[in-house]
């Protein structure tokens, strides 16, 4: 019998070893770095001009194609444990039924996507201090960065991503924050269930190998996928859907749409979930232990 409660309490149970993985410090390192060479550049050239700059510059992170590379591989290590069982995992089990467990290592996986997503925009936002402003707007900064990409030069700055004009004339700066937020959050999840769903039906290390097979075609697609099959080879490419630059928002090419790549995130979220609960339920349970170097 399904208890939310009981569900909810296999996840805490999950964030809670948190303290005492170091795997979690190793990536929220990482991402602070990551975040250091991706937008430190736009600080200082805020401190060149005498502007500070708004926070809003989270839809602008995956905007290099080795950044793909380096996203796809951090999710990877954050869900590299999936099913997440360890020594515990057959006391909790008998306490809360084999189908309120699995459907609990669902949660943790969709509540630490989320937090994964929070945590990547405050990291983006921390860097720009301290030459940093609060407004509503996008800000003169980012937009004089997104008409005049060379004004960086003028002051010997070199950038690390690129501050496009399209998503600043099409959305406000509100309306890009959160579309970036749900998109990066949907493909995190989808990649985490990925990894959980290959690694319950066909055993360890399946899981890993999937996440890096689409990994891999995130940085071929920019690249000779697209010279050799054009914008379609988008079509097949979830990661490339983290970044709203890959999509058609005015249905004016050949581009995947938003309702395509949120249907089938959806979609494929929600029938790995089901197998998984359904093949986890039938197996026998495989508990290794966590070694604390994880």
């Amino acid at each position: 019998m399904t208890n939310w409660t009981t569900i909810w309490l296999c996840a805490r149970v999950n964030l809670l070893k948190w303290s005492v993985t170091p795997r979690m410090y190793t990536i929220a390192a990482i991402i602070l770095a990551f975040a250091i060479w991706i937008f430190a550049w736009i600080s200082d050239y805020a401190s060149a001009v005498g502007v500070n700059v708004t926070p809003w510059v989270f839809p602008y992170l995956l905007t290099m194609p080795i950044i793909f590379m380096i996203y796809g591989v951090l999710t990877t290590l954050l869900f590299s444990d999936a099913p997440f069982t360890d020594s515990h995992t057959p006391f909790l089990m008998v306490r809360t039924s084999r189908r309120n467990w699995v459907l609990g290592q669902l949660l943790y996986i969709l509540i630490t996507s989320f937090l994964y997503t929070a945590f990547f925009v405050l990291m983006s936002m921390v860097v720009l201090i301290p030459n940093l402003k609060f407004s509503l707007d996008w800000g003169a900064v980012l937009k004089t960065l997104a008409y005049d990409p060379g004004s960086p030069a003028k002051y010997n700055i070199e950038s690390y991503s690129y501050i496009k004009d399209p998503v600043i004339s099409m959305f406000s700066a509100m309306e890009a924050m959160l579309i970036s937020f749900g998109l990066f959050w949907l493909v995190s999840l989808f990649m985490g269930v990925l990894i959980f769903c290959f690694n319950v039906v066909l055993g360890r290390l399946s899981g890993l190998i999937a996440a890096g097979v689409f990994t891999c075609i995130a940085y071929f697609a920019v690249y000779v996928g697209k010279l050799s099959f054009g914008n379609m080879v988008y079509y097949i490419s979830p990661l490339s859907w983290t970044s709203m630059f890959y999509l058609d928002w005015g249905n004016t090419s050949s581009m995947p749409t938003p309702l395509y790549a949120i249907s089938c995130l959806f979609g494929a979220i929600v029938l790995m979930s089901i197998i998984s609960v359904k093949v986890y339920c039938m197996k026998d349970v495989d508990v290794q232990e966590r070694r604390s170097s994880l």
